[in-house]
């Protein structure tokens, strides 16, 4: 496969910042949750627990929290595969991206082990109609697996709808799976599209921040500063009215609430501290071969997903 077209965008971006960076040898726990992809699974966890709190009046059972966690791993580990091995060393990269370029043999092998085992799980434990409910989800991942890594001239499909957006929509469906097969009704379709919504800021924050040294990143969607806070707002504001006017259970509320608050005050501080790429030293570099880059503060857009689902997880 062609590796991706030169970025001079991204590649004079980041030209400043490699100078003042100092490598490290350690690299922080929690872009060690991000490496490994875990950050998203604690995410999908816990929101899948307030959806069906608040909708299906009852707590996860535990193969079902067991099957998403897995699913989401699956599909980050997946994803991730495929743009480490499109990685080119010679340039800007990041340390997730490279861990899974230098180590894909390692990770096929564990991304083989967690799919025979959920799958095992699945086929004991959940019900047929999830299972069916699975599969229309399943193939959503796949039609975007297939768009974003595979179809010709990736840039024009980006275009009409962007890679972040497909995500969230699709993060939003699997968290809320359970609860559409129990408990449909209006008012969860307006928590998933709002959910929908945060989600897709979380991956555009992530997106730009980390966009000096990402070689998927689209830098024709680049230059929208108010984007991430115009649409936080809009989520706390949405979530607020749809609380008082009952369109909304108040866990849902407070769970949008607080993601949007703390994901705008996230935004707000990366504008402030700027963009500051580190480079991890554990690798020997080259003429030809770069240090991976991670972004300390980059956990923080997750960290604000989490944050309010795990107060009332621990309150219940």
């Amino acid at each position: 496969m062609r590796p991706p077209e030169s970025n001079p965008q991204v590649e004079s971006a980041f030209a400043p910042l490699q100078q003042s960076a100092t490598p490290v040898e350690r690299l922080p726990l929690a872009c060690w949750l991000n490496v490994l992809s875990l950050d998203a699974v604690f995410v999908a966890l816990l929101w899948q627990f307030v959806f069906i709190l608040s909708f299906c009046g009852r707590t996860p059972r535990w193969y079902e929290s067991f099957v998403l966690a897995s699913v989401v791993w699956l599909i980050y580990v997946a994803d991730r595969l495929l743009d480490g091995s499109r990685l080119d060393l010679s340039r800007p990269h990041l340390v997730r991206h490279r861990m899974h370029h230098q180590f894909a043999s390692v990770w096929v092998m564990a991304w083989i082990v967690v799919l025979l085992i959920a799958s095992s799980v699945v086929v004991l434990w959940m019900d047929a109609a999830v299972i069916r409910m699975g599969l229309l989800v399943a193939a959503s991942v796949l039609a975007y697996g297939a768009g974003v890594h595979f179809w010709p001239g990736r840039a024009a499909v980006r275009h009409v709808l962007a890679k972040e957006v497909q995500v969230g929509a699709i993060f939003a469906a699997g968290v809320s799976l359970i609860s559409w097969l129990e408990a449909p009704s209006v008012s969860l379709g307006l928590a998933c599209v709002a959910s929908a919504l945060l989600f897709t800021v979380n991956c555009w924050a992530v997106a730009e921040r980390e966009s000096v040294a990402d070689q998927n990143y689209d830098a024709s969607r680049a230059g929208k500063p108010r984007r991430e806070l115009v649409a936080t707002s809009g989520v706390a504001v949405f979530a607020a009215i749809g609380g008082f006017a009952g369109w909304l259970p108040w866990l849902v509320v407070v769970c949008l609430v607080g993601g949007s608050t703390a994901l705008f005050a996230t935004s707000c501080c990366w504008r402030w501290q700027g963009k500051a790429l580190t480079e991890w030293s554990r690798w020997a570099s080259s003429a030809d071969v770069r240090l991976p880059c991670f972004d300390r503060w980059v956990p923080m857009a997750d960290w604000s997903l989490i944050i309010s689902p795990l107060i009332c997880w621990a309150i219940v």
